[in-house]
């Protein structure tokens, strides 16, 4: 299916091509009339003037010259690192085992029993005074 609409539009194609019918192609001494724009009733229109004088500048209303506060505080990070430290963790979980034959042919069922898996994370620590 998408063949045969690749096939129909590349047929289309060369007809347009051989008779000189596809929109925005100029023939062989023809010249491209320029396209007029109208203007858009939608945009945006820029703002009015002024009527009046311009602003006065604020006064400030903060405080005198001379007297500006309390000193600022200035509180320094301590000294250290942050480093990972690797906490072991162990959990139990239940696994199938299958069944399996004796040496003597006697037959043991399979099921599942617990086993215990070993893991860990690693977690964030800060060593202090480097």
């Amino acid at each position: 299916m998408k063949a045969l609409a690749v096939a129909i539009g590349l047929v289309i194609g060369v007809i347009g091509v051989a008779i000189g019918v596809l929109p925005g192609q100029a023939g062989a001494g023809e010249v491209l009339k320029p396209t007029v724009f109208t203007p858009n009733p939608f945009a945006m229109t820029p703002p009015p003037a002024r009527l009046g004088p311009p602003l006065a500048a604020p006064t400030p209303t903060g405080p005198p010259h001379g007297h500006h506060g309390p000193p600022p505080v200035v509180v320094y990070p301590p000294s250290g690192y942050w480093a990972y430290q690797w906490v072991p963790t162990a959990y139990t979980t239940y696994v199938w085992v299958p069944g399996y034959v004796t040496e003597d042919g006697a037959m043991v069922a399979g099921g599942y029993q617990p086993r215990t898996v070993s893991v860990g994370y690693y977690q964030p620590v800060w060593v202090p005074g480097y």
